[in-house]
């Protein structure tokens, strides 16, 4: 007889749930049409350079529709993540720029070694303990403060924002390839904090193009909360789904195993 916890598998290791809603591709559809003609526009009006654009058309793919542990994933981490190490340099954004391209392009080349099921919504349900919340904790605000003398070392801009801010989204990308679900936490305090720091930067240099990179943070702190939200609900559908069928095979078996009983007596 299968167990229960080898049956919910797929619910408690934090595995893949394969089903996307319509509802949901029409939301990552809507969010990268609009932030792309958006970008788009302001390129042909030469608000921004055309690097941006592929910056941000590319970071959209990458982050929303491509397969985590891919070739393609790579290929896009490589090419993002240095356009974005250009920029962030040019600004004086130093820990962010380092994180980009010496922590994602070979963390994301690390992915490749790892083994993750088939689908869509990768769905994040393990939990750190208490113990190891402290742990974690305390490792970020050791980069943070690592990358805090990193920029002071380079004579950085907005240090203590760059720095928390790149800690948190390096925090981030480790728990989600583990698959906890603290992963939310770090991510969206991460890219609420990268957001105004490019912000930020815009209005201290004057420069509309920071307002674009500004723009595809926003982009992913939409997103983020959107699959966050369907994710829930998908997950609590499917949950009940496989609760059901749980419970017919569980039924199924109890009445087979009645019957050999009964098989088995009417035979003495």
């Amino acid at each position: 007889m299968q167990n229960k916890e080898n049956f919910f598998h797929d619910f408690f290791d934090g595995q893949i749930i394969k089903k996307e809603s319509d509802k949901y591709k029409l939301f990552k559809l809507m969010l990268t049409s609009i932030v792309s003609f958006f970008v788009l526009f302001c390129t042909l009006a030469d608000f921004c350079s055309p690097a941006l654009l592929i910056l941000v058309v590319l970071g959209m793919i990458w982050n929303f529709y491509v397969k985590f542990n891919s070739m393609l994933s790579v290929f896009l981490c490589v090419v993002v993540s240095s356009i974005y190490f250009v920029f962030a340099c040019n600004f004086g954004f130093f820990a962010n720029a380092l994180v980009y391209i010496g922590f994602y392009i070979p963390f994301q080349m690390f992915t490749l070694t790892k083994t993750y099921y088939g689908g869509n919504f990768v769905q994040l349900k393990k939990k750190l303990s208490d113990r190891n919340q402290i742990i974690f904790i305390i490792s970020t605000i050791f980069m943070c403060v690592v990358f805090y003398m990193f920029n002071l070392g380079l004579g950085g801009r907005f240090t203590i924002l760059d720095a928390t801010s790149s800690a948190c989204l390096m925090a981030s990308a480790i728990l989600r390839n583990e698959r906890y679900n603290d992963y939310y936490y770090y991510r969206m305090f991460g890219l609420i904090l990268s957001l105004l720091l490019w912000v930020l930067g815009a209005i201290e240099y004057q420069n509309f193009e920071l307002i674009i990179v500004a723009v595809m943070y926003f982009a992913y702190l939409i997103f983020d909360l959107g699959t966050n939200i369907m994710q829930k609900s998908t997950y609590e559908n499917e949950y009940m789904v496989i609760c059901r069928e749980y419970a017919e095979k569980e039924k199924e078996i109890e009445i087979q195993e009645k019957l050999k009983v009964y098989k088995k007596a009417k035979k003495d």
